[in-house]
């Protein structure tokens, strides 16, 4: 027996202190609900669970978002709505004053103040329609594009500068000038829909010509419907032949180029009476903007653009601009219904690409993560009265008022494009709450059974530990006894 060192009371000392701990943290879970509150409690639980906490707090404020965004369609719409309103009455009044019952100016006149009127309530509602100080139908909210350059070799694309409108879009511009790029590259949107499309164009120094899909070339024209009735062409040559013979034949005169050199025209006068053709071949032609062609007496000009065409659906674009090529090897020529062309024969192709936009709509958050399909994008073209079109509607006359009702029918059916837009943006944002909720849900569900306790089953367990605390200290009452029976030796 000893007595410097108590086994029994050291063990059952140990085990009271286990149990006391034991109860500490079942106390603290019940108190907190929760059974992980610290990472010891559960390290790998508690870094699932925060994931999860994460997740669940992204998608808890986008359904706000979401609901936000819907608030901010539906204050957009309800403005549109009475546009709508005002731009039905405005066409039944063009329509009233196109009936040839009205004969004096005083009746169309009077008529003419109040869609005047109505022009200047519709530029009102778009300037005025905000959500949280964000104008909504002033287009400010309408999308852009914008351009960059490729670089590439043997194409060059010099003062080709373009302007194009789209649906719903307002306009963009695309330009290159730099000798040593062929390709022009052009992103933006259309609506709430990413869009691409192909331009292509070749040459050296040549307006472009393109369309999706299509093969294109640069070319120079001289507009002239009589062209394609007075001569031939011959491609192999580069010819250009006069149909009649002898003193019928147109003569050729002269070419000319609007820098005075770089040009030449070879061709035979005949004399009255003279059988042959007159012909004409284009050698080492450097041609340009403003040179002209003389033939018959008669001047054509080669003529350039620089325009892109408007583009409402699909994707297509032309471009022409200054125009000029090498040598004859390099012409191709058509003798068209409307005019000769020449172009180079080679195409080279730019890809327009919609993966880096420029927008100024807005986009809504409606995801818990950073990718782009978590965010939607909101873009309402300008609907003023000069945004639809009608700033300059009359009805002053019966024939302003009939073209005035083509034009109405088009501005209602840009305002009916664009409420079906929003529609389907507020319809899409409500199902995107309905899921977000849901998800959210179940997320929460499993986090809480990683984190929440059982409360019954802690419960249980305190109370085996507050068993086993008490039964600890009987036996170290027990185990402290022990060492005075020693003394009974000593006696």
């Amino acid at each position: 027996m000893r007595i410097q060192h108590n086994i029994s009371a050291i063990n059952a000392n140990r085990q009271l202190g286990i149990n006391n701990n034991s109860v500490a943290k079942n106390l603290e879970k019940l108190s907190s609900g929760y059974k992980i509150n610290r990472a010891g409690d559960d390290a790998a639980g508690l870094a699932i669970s925060e994931k999860m906490r994460s997740q669940i707090r992204g998608l808890d404020q986008a359904t706000n978002n979401a609901n936000d965004g819907i608030s901010l369609v539906q204050t957009a719409e309800g403005a549109l709505n009475e546009t709508h309103s005002i731009l039905q009455r405005m066409k039944e009044l063009a329509t009233q004053s196109s009936n040839g019952t009205y004969q004096n100016d005083v009746d169309r006149e009077n008529i003419q103040k109040e869609v005047d009127a109505l022009k200047s309530e519709i530029d009102r509602i778009s300037t005025s329609t905000n959500f949280n100080k964000i104008n909504l139908l002033d287009g400010s909210l309408k999308t852009y594009a914008k351009s960059t350059t490729s670089d590439a070799t043997a194409f060059a694309v010099t003062e080709a500068t373009a302007t194009a409108s789209t649906a719903k879009m307002g306009t963009w511009t695309a330009a290159a000038d730099a000798a040593t790029e062929r390709s022009v590259t052009i992103k933006y949107f259309s609506g709430s829909e990413m869009k691409e499309a192909t331009i292509k164009y070749v040459g050296s120094d040549d307006g472009t010509t393109g369309a999706a899909d299509t093969e294109a070339a640069f070319k120079t024209a001289f507009d002239n419907s009589e062209l394609a009735s007075l001569f031939s062409y011959d491609s192999s040559s580069d010819t250009f032949t006069s149909k009649e013979k002898g003193a019928n034949a147109p003569q050729i005169l002269s070419f000319t180029t609007a820098a005075g050199s770089g040009a030449s025209a070879t061709g035979a006068t005949y004399a009255a009476g003279t059988a042959g053709q007159e012909s004409i071949a284009i050698t080492n032609a450097n041609v340009s903007a403003g040179d002209t062609l003389v033939i018959g007496g008669k001047t054509y000009e080669f003529q350039t653009a620089a325009d892109v065409n408007k583009v409402a659906s699909g994707n297509t674009a032309v471009i022409i601009g200054t125009a000029a090529t090498d040598t004859a090897d390099n012409l191709v020529a058509a003798l068209k219904g409307n005019g000769v062309s020449t172009a180079t024969n080679t195409t080279g192709t730019v890809t327009i690409d919609a993966s880096e936009i420029g927008n100024k709509g807005l986009k809504l958050q409606i995801g818990a993560g950073a990718t782009a399909d978590q965010q939607v994008s909101l873009s309402i073209a300008d609907m003023s009265s000069k945004g639809l079109g009608i700033s300059n509607v009359s009805v002053a006359s019966q024939d302003s008022a009939l073209e005035a009702i083509s034009t109405i029918e088009e501005a209602i059916n840009t305002v009916s494009g664009t409420r079906a837009d929003l529609g389907a943006l507020q319809n899409r944002l409500e199902h995107t709450v309905n899921n977000l909720g849901v998800t959210s849900e179940n997320l929460t569900s499993a986090e809480s059974r990683i984190r929440d306790v059982d409360m019954a089953k802690e419960m249980m367990e305190m109370t085996k530990n507050n068993v086993l605390t008490q039964a600890a200290q009987s036996m170290l009452a027990q185990a402290n006894t022990q060492p005075q029976s020693i003394l009974k030796l000593l006696q």
